[in-house]
């Protein structure tokens, strides 16, 4: 993982490089990600909302947080990252 760097200016990773074998090529779309208070307020709505869960809360390491990442209802893959 790679970390773009903060200029102080927001809160949070500016970037981030990441290579992981569950994260297909580029040509499947960009991977989003979004800040959240808690990752699993919005998973907990995806479903509901027509979506899919691709991976479920999972803790990046306890200095990072957690992230998730669900599929919306257009096929759509979309990440969230939060501190809790």
């Amino acid at each position: 993982m790679g970390w773009f760097p903060d200029r102080g200016e927001v809160p949070g990773a500016q970037g981030t490089l990441i290579k992981q074998d569950t994260y297909v090529p580029s040509w499947e779309g960009v991977l989003i990600y979004f800040m959240s208070e808690d990752v699993q307020n919005e998973l907990n709505r995806v479903e509901v909302a027509g979506g899919e869960i691709y991976q479920p809360k999972t803790q990046i390491s306890p200095e990072h947080g957690y992230m998730g990442v669900f599929i919306d209802s257009e096929g759509n893959r979309i990440a969230l990252h939060s501190k809790e």
